[in-house]
């Protein structure tokens, strides 16, 4: 079988540094051992936040709460639970109340699985009747909860990656896109893209009409996301201004989560305000790693920093 990047990259790392690893519980628990202390990591999972904490991180809505109650920016969240898994939660009105209302005030809804990754199940919806179909599909699939959002008029999203207190990198995430020619297809236009083979890229797809010609010089976004694993492009960010608003929303965030190692999703939207979107408790970077010119040694670097981190 074949070694997972992630796992090669830390063995790398762990052997530059002296530290011995060895694989567990059928390779999804790397043992780190050095100077007779032991540390873990699971699935980007390392071994060095609080454990409660990983779990409110974990959550959407729990994140956005924590963080609004210590006055960071984040985007609005509003919980709707599944009546008949968690039907003491829900109002005795209903949920459709709430669903009607949040509506009425932003007009577009994104409706989102509390806690997924990679942007799955992510809906935007623009009526009741979407929002309906979104959630019921939700909670078919037995999604305990969900999360509704107001839409914010994005104008990048960027990742920043948190170590105790330091930012050590931000990029930016743009959204897969074609051009028409006005001969080709859409399917056409997007087999040219080598989107990664990932579930959330189909899911992106189907909400499109792939017979579809674009007109000569049409721009048409494959996916109204911005995640990696959908085929959004990287970009690091260059110090200035905009680098350091960023970089001081997301100390902000990180310390009011109590996080010492975690990356934070922050949005810029077209009015020129900062958001944090969500927080991640697992530090995935493969995509970067391997798209970036130079990723591999930037995400080698943080690491390896997370993980002197973790014998201090």
């Amino acid at each position: 079988m074949k070694e997972r990047f992630f796992h090669s990259m830390i063995k790398e790392i762990c052997l530059e540094m002296d530290i011995k690893v060895e694989k567990l519980s059928y390779n999804w628990v790397l043992q780190l051992t050095k100077d007779g202390k032991t540390r873990h990591i699971t699935n980007y999972l390392f071994d060095i936040n609080p454990q409660a904490t990983g779990t409110i991180v974990a959550d959407k809505y729990a994140t956005y709460e924590v963080l609004k109650s210590q006055n960071v920016p984040v985007i609005q969240h509003t919980m709707i639970f599944n009546p008949s898994i968690w039907g003491e939660y829900v109002p005795e009105n209903g949920i459709w109340d709430t669903i009607r209302t949040e509506l009425s005030k932003h007009t577009k809804l994104v409706v989102k699985p509390n806690d997924q990754c990679e942007g799955m199940g992510i809906e935007l919806c623009h009526s009741l009747r979407e929002a309906e179909i979104a959630i019921q599909k939700l909670f078919n699939q037995n999604n305990t909860s969900v999360s509704i959002c107001p839409y914010y008029d994005i104008q990048t999203e960027y990742r920043t990656f948190y170590l105790k207190g330091e930012v050590l990198l931000i990029y930016g995430k743009t959204k897969p896109f074609v051009i028409g020619d006005g001969q080709s297809s859409l399917v056409k236009l997007v087999q040219a893209l080598n989107l990664p083979e990932k579930p959330i890229v189909q899911e992106n797809l189907n909400s499109l009409d792939m017979a579809y010609i674009p007109k000569q010089g049409e721009k048409v976004e494959v996916s109204w996301k911005h995640n990696l694993s959908g085929g959004a492009k990287p970009t690091i960010l260059e110090k200035g201004e905009l680098y350091q608003r960023i970089e001081r929303l997301a100390k902000e965030a990180g310390k009011a989560m109590n996080m010492n190692f975690t990356t934070i999703d922050i949005i810029h939207t077209t009015d020129n305000k900062l958001y944090v979107m969500e927080m991640n408790s697992g530090v995935c970077a493969d995509i970067f790693a391997n798209t970036v010119e130079g990723g591999y040694d930037i995400i080698k670097d943080i690491y390896r920093k997370a993980i002197k981190a973790m014998f201090e």
